[in-house]
């Protein structure tokens, strides 16, 4: 009898919430993972009912059923690499930190969302003194934008230079490498890397004009995270990362009412 052939490809974990609209959240990270060779898997922090507009209502998962979601995933099929979402309760953050450190998680990719468009604080005092006290020192590199690494040192980015400073200044406090996002930025979209090791590297980027920008952080932070799975270097997978969602930029893919989302597969079409 014929052996069938078989295949694998290497297993990534989005620990993150649910977008409704498939734009940012869970939808982006799995649709990530997927255009950038990966196998994604999912486990669910909460469920929004949201669109391009804003969002409506959001439902918390219970701990208990976010352990039981990390347990069946590393019980099964061990990711070789982690990518973690908006956090919003200090319970999520330690039952996260809890089960990554009983796993022995490795190339945990974790986005830091704290601070919206408007610059309005999304969690807790609290809570971000869960995110940076339990995962931070877990992650292998976080990926603040800038109001977001403004919140993480205290200090005002106005430049490059600033931004540079900002992000070592999350390696001193938290002893975990920091990419710090430019988009926010006026006049381009470079972002800085400062590693443990004190390395810094620079990642051009050119300002895509395309008010449909729903799902960026995620879309960048698993595409890292499945680069990451893929065998790179941490400046690798964060060059091929910017490369994946620049081209999903580019699309102008123009869905819905307000900000919209992107082109995911756009690889593919």
């Amino acid at each position: 009898m014929a052996q069938i052939a078989t295949s694998t490809l290497p297993a990534v974990l989005a620990i993150s919430g649910s977008d409704s609209s498939g734009g940012a959240g869970m939808q982006a990270d799995l649709k990530t993972m997927l255009a950038c060779g990966v196998f994604g898997m999912s486990a669910i922090t909460a469920l929004t009912a949201q669109n391009t507009t804003g969002v409506r209502s959001i439902q918390d998962t219970k701990p208990d059923i976010l352990a039981d979601q990390i347990n069946m995933v590393f019980e099964d099929i061990p990711p070789v690499a982690v990518k973690i979402g908006m956090v919003s309760a200090t319970d999520i953050i330690d039952v996260i930190a809890e089960r990554l450190t009983f796993h022995h998680a490795t190339n945990i990719v974790l986005d830091p969302v704290m601070v919206a468009t408007s610059g309005a604080k999304l969690i807790s005092d609290d809570a971000i003194a869960a995110l940076t006290g339990k995962l931070f020192p877990m992650a292998t590199v976080v990926t603040p934008n800038i109001p977001e690494a403004e919140v993480l040192t205290d200090t005002l980015i106005r430049d490059q230079e600033d931004m540079e400073a900002a992000a070592h200044r999350i390696v001193e406090r938290y002893g975990c490498a920091a990419l710090v996002k430019g988009g926010h930025g006026t006049e381009d979209a470079n972002d800085v890397l400062a590693e443990t090791d004190g390395t810094v590297t620079w990642f051009d980027g050119a300002r895509i004009n395309n008010p449909n920008t729903h799902g960026t952080g995620c879309t960048l932070s698993s595409a890292i995270a499945s680069y990451l799975a893929l065998g790179d270097t941490l400046p690798k997978a964060i060059k091929h990362a910017k490369k994946y969602l620049t081209g999903a930029l580019k699309t102008q893919l123009n869905l819905g009412h307000g900000s919209g989302p992107m082109d995911h597969f756009w690889k593919y079409r």
